[in-house]
């Protein structure tokens, strides 16, 4: 099993949002026994001071030349700030700001160089500004935390199903294009906790297999022992949920989550082979690690 995960918060106890180099070297190297090849790591939505130094952290890491024994950092995936508050999921209303090229250029541009995905909800991004910019500097734009009735120019859905608005039978929205849209890529958190193992199989059933990402959503508490820490400005738990009962993100990586699918006859190992890394691959306009 070969992973690319393009979804993740942590694990072992580092949280991307807080990390220093020394953690994030830590990951990448005991995230490797966990089949990684490579990874995005993933920023919530926080103080723009905090994104700073996250940012700047991270940035040093990856320019500092990367350690082969280790996971690569391939780039970071920013599922902050710009989301809807009507789907914010665990992520602090207080942190949320508009999706627009001025907030891009206030908050974000100094490290778009190592900026690889952007989630943003585009029913919020006014005549697709930021999509448009985005997208012409080779950024890839994922619809999520979203109510938008289509994915605008996103051609990536983020964590599909989840913080999104629910499938109808009377109305079209982005669920159920991303479903049926083959131009469109989408995560998927395979955990059976996210989404059933009913929805699991309509996912798998209908979506072209070539065009699915399965992600973990990992959080910092995955494999760390902890029995909580704080997320997006809240506790979270060692079951991966806050104190009011919501999901914050998965406690596994996707080796694990991969081969419960797998053991679950839900699909097989050349479908894993595709969903955790050739789908990447082609997603990321990567020809190998």
């Amino acid at each position: 099993m070969r992973i690319i995960d393009i979804h993740t918060h942590g694990g072992f106890g580092v949280n991307f949002n807080r990390a220093g180099i020394e953690e994030i070297h830590k990951f990448a190297k005991k995230i490797k026994e966990h089949s990684y090849d490579a990874f995005c790591p993933t920023l919530a939505s926080d103080t723009q001071d905090n994104l700073h130094k996250a940012l700047q952290n991270l940035s040093k890491y990856i320019k500092s030349g990367q350690d082969p024994d280790c996971a690569k950092v391939l780039g970071v995936h920013l599922e902050c700030g710009f989301l809807n508050p009507d789907k914010k999921g665990t992520h602090a209303k207080e942190d949320l700001i508009e999706p627009n090229v001025e907030n891009w250029f206030k908050h974000f541009k100094e490290f778009a160089d190592i900026i690889k995905i952007v989630t943003l909800a585009p029913e919020l991004d006014k005549n697709q500004e930021l999509q448009k910019y985005l997208i012409s500097k080779g950024i890839k734009v994922q619809a999520g935390h979203t109510m938008a009735d289509d994915a605008g120019l996103c051609d990536g859905i983020t964590h599909m199903f989840n913080a999104m608005p629910p499938l109808s039978h009377k109305k079209d929205n982005v669920t159920s294009q991303a479903l049926t849209d083959d131009n469109i890529f989408v995560e998927f958190i395979g955990d059976l906790i996210h989404t059933t193992k009913s929805m699991a199989k309509v996912l798998f059933g209908i979506k072209d297999k070539s065009k699915i990402m399965l992600v973990s959503d990992s959080l910092p508490i995955a494999h760390s022992g902890l029995d909580e820490i704080e997320f997006c400005n809240h506790r979270v738990f060692k079951n991966g949920k806050g104190e009011g009962g919501e999901l914050a993100g998965s406690v596994k990586f996707l080796d694990e989550i991969a081969q419960n699918l797998i053991d679950k006859k839900i699909i097989t190992e050349a479908d894993v082979d595709k969903m955790c890394y050739e789908n990447q691959l082609k997603y990321l306009d990567l020809k190998g690690i």
